[in-house]
């Protein structure tokens, strides 16, 4: 090219402006092909306002009278955690390449970071947000990875699943209701282009809804009722949806992580490339949960408080050297099973309640329904014998014929008297 004299070089004839070029290309693309027309989503920086978005308006009004695009969607550019641009010439360039980011972190939580930001404006960026984030993903992939862990044992289709009558007041309804408002919320966001409400939603769901309060509550009978007992294949029933309809709303975010958990809840077989969750629509939840849920739920933030004082009160003191500090550590070992709750009922609203799932979500063996209570107050259980399978304090523990102390529901579960 350096060997060429200007007079040797010829101005190209096929392009008229390069603006008008790009900005009719709703018209070669689109429109002539009958691909659609106006487009639903036009997508740039927030440069192209007096950019592209202008050049494709005037022409459009000019031929056609209307507008290109149905929607405008703009974002801000990438800059450091300061403030400043990326530029190629900063010593620590080479980190923030999408391939070198890609390789230390994983595409999906570069995924994951992008659908966090609010893209109206610039985003920083930063390499310690890369591993921020990619702690919250871990959490979501985790809570994918127990309900596929106790799946193990179940057969259900997607297509038909099992839809057992549930009564309002149980904790698999107060689930599949907040998993309803979940499907709604996450569909109606990604319609609006509000990826971070997805993200932020999908994530609380996973990180409390499931894994500190459902999970937390439902693990006992998943461990430790007998395998194909009523209760556990109905929570397993439950867990399947679960895991099916996040996979669903996950999949345009996390698209290798959501179709990989799709795959194992399906069983697919490795070469059968039919299968995707990527080919599935979301699935819209319907559930009815009691309107009391949200007493038990307040009476559990109570309820909690109340056990960490008497952690302090009832703990053990252990003290022990950390092999990796050196440092002497204390830690206070403390069973909630040990306990139980006498909760308020004033109302009655809680006698269609079982009482087995309210001790399961506070965590502790027993749990009674009290007229006169005015807030949960502990009962202390540790006169009582202790399962030696479960741990907990039912009342129904004593020795059985093998020799062990075990529950009425965990005798049952290994088969003996």
């Amino acid at each position: 090219v350096r060997s060429l004299s200007l007079a040797a070089l010829k101005k190209g004839p096929d392009i008229l402006d390069v603006w008008f070029e790009s900005g009719s290309t709703w018209n070669s693309v689109m429109r002539e092909r009958g691909l659609g027309f106006p487009i639903d989503l036009y997508l740039e920086g927030s440069d192209q306002h007096r950019g592209w978005f202008q050049s494709s308006l005037l022409p459009s009004l000019g031929v056609m009278g209307v507008p290109p695009f149905k929607t405008l969607l703009t974002h801000g550019f990438i800059v450091d955690k300061d403030g400043k641009k990326l530029s190629k010439s900063r010593p620590d360039a080479a980190r923030y390449e999408v391939e070198s980011l890609w390789n230390e972190f994983g595409i999906d939580v570069m995924r994951w970071w992008v659908a966090s930001l609010p893209y109206e404006n610039d985003i920083k960026a930063d390499l310690d947000f890369f591993t921020t984030c990619g702690q919250n993903y871990v959490k979501v992939r985790n809570t994918l990875r127990f309900l596929l862990s106790n799946l193990y044992d179940f057969e259900e289709k997607p297509d038909s699943q099992s839809r057992a009558n549930q009564s309002p007041a149980s904790i698999d309804a107060w689930v599949l209701a907040e998993f309803a408002t979940l499907s709604a919320q996450v569909k109606k966001g990604y319609e609006e282009f509000d990826f971070r409400g997805v993200q932020q939603r999908l994530y609380d769901f996973c990180n409390d809804t499931l894994s500190a309060t459902y999970l937390a509550a439902v693990k006992d009978r998943l461990y430790c009722d007998r395998p194909d007992s009523p209760r556990r294949r109905r929570t397993q029933a439950v867990l399947f949806k679960l895991a099916d309809g996040l996979c669903r709303m996950l999949a345009p975010i996390l698209c290798h992580t959501a179709d990989e958990a799709y795959r194992a809840l399906t069983k697919a077989d490795a070469k059968d490339e039919t299968v995707s969750v990527h080919l599935q629509d979301f699935i819209t939840g319907e559930a009815t949960a009691s309107p009391a849920w949200a007493k038990v739920l307040s009476m559990r933030t109570a309820a909690q408080g109340v056990l960490e004082k008497a952690k302090e009160t009832h703990g053990t003191k252990v003290t022990s050297v950390n092999p990796k500090t050196g440092k002497e550590e204390t830690k206070i070992l403390f069973d909630t099973l040990d306990f139980g709750f006498v909760l308020p009922d004033a109302d009655g609203s809680l006698a269609a309640f079982d009482l087995a799932d309210l001790a399961d979500i506070f965590g502790v063996s027993q749990v009674r329904l009290s007229k006169s209570a005015t807030q949960p107050e502990l009962i202390d259980l540790r006169d009582q014998a202790q399962c030696e399978r479960s741990w907990k304090r039912d009342g129904t523990v004593k020795q059985r014929s093998d020799g062990g102390m075990l529950s009425d529901r965990d005798a049952q579960a290994v088969g003996v008297a």
